[in-house]
């Protein structure tokens, strides 16, 4: 698990590379105002630095999790692609993905909110001439001062491997699944209906995931399964659902992704409250399910008022 400290300052070995912009198909988007990344660098052999601009975060919100959780996502593609070579072409696969926050983390409610990230990535491992995976720290930084800190691996197949695995998945009816009614948008922390990814379940712990891809944020364009962000937001919500009314600020949050989640079959989301290690917080358990078996797990610690 990253853990929020000081982080010295470099000394390059070599000269840095000059600025360069983050195109939208480096990070897998079709909408170009989806792109919250401005620009990378490379600041010598496994070290970049990114810029990225937020939009004003929801009202109520002191930040919205969901752009830094696709922040990270962005970083993290735009830098294999462009600095590692990793075809536009291969499937990416998200082993885990685990961040902290500073608590009490704000920003500007007036306008966007300029940030940087800076990324180290760690040995890669490559099968045949393609990377095949790479692991990444995270910082985020806001005004100079490190405010996030994330840990994560992504992985890259070919085309034809995913085929193979991915069998008669492969291609999902876009939009044709059922979309039960939304939870309270308020009792996950959301303000309207539409970004609610839960409908209720069979038990006050209980949630279906509902995949409303009217939601932008979460869908750009259509896709064979449920993206792995989706499973995140529904951990989150879900921890909010089971807390409430008493807010809960999640600062150190774990996410493990065992399977695929399809569209084509109900998935369940359970969460269990527990105590957590740091005196004030408290931990809720998220597991994602479907036909049986775990496809997502989540671990969201942090205080609770």
């Amino acid at each position: 698990m990253p853990e929020i400290s000081v982080v010295p300052p470099r000394t390059p070995r070599t000269k840095a590379e000059g600025r360069r912009r983050v195109t939208k198909e480096y990070v897998h988007l079709v909408r170009e105002d989806k792109v919250l990344l401005t620009g990378w660098q490379r600041l010598k052999d496994g070290e970049f630095s990114l810029t990225a601009r937020w939009p004003t975060p929801p009202v109520g919100l002191p930040y919205d999790p969901r752009v830094l959780t696709q922040t990270i996502r962005q970083s993290g593609l735009a830098v294999a692609h462009a600095a590692y070579g990793v075809p536009l072409t291969h499937q990416t696969l998200l082993h885990h993905f685990d961040f902290t926050v500073v608590p009490d983390f704000r920003v500007t409610p007036q306008g966007s909110s300029p940030l940087g990230v800076e990324i180290t990535v760690f040995e890669p491992k490559k099968r045949g001439r393609s990377v095949s995976s790479l692991g990444m720290d995270f910082r985020v930084l806001l005004g100079g001062t490190l405010v996030a800190r994330a840990d994560s691996e992504f992985g890259w197949i070919s085309p034809a491997a995913y085929r193979r695995l991915r069998g008669e998945h492969l291609t999902a009816d876009w939009n044709t699944w059922p979309l039960p009614l939304p939870v309270d948008p308020h009792t996950v922390g959301r303000a309207t209906g539409r970004e609610v990814v839960l409908a209720p379940g069979d038990d006050r712990h209980r949630w279906r995931l509902r995949n409303d891809v009217e939601n932008d944020l979460l869908y750009d364009h259509p896709v064979d399964h449920v993206p792995g962000l989706v499973l995140m937001e529904a951990a989150g919500q879900a921890a909010h659902a089971a807390l409430y009314p008493r807010a809960f600020e999640p600062t150190t949050v774990t996410n493990a992704f065992d399977l695929y989640a399809e569209f084509d079959r109900p998935c369940w989301i359970d969460v269990e409250v527990v105590p957590s290690a740091a005196p004030g917080e408290i931990s809720v358990l998220v597991t994602a399910t479907q036909s049986g078996q775990s496809v997502f797990r989540g671990r969201l610690s942090g205080p609770c008022d």
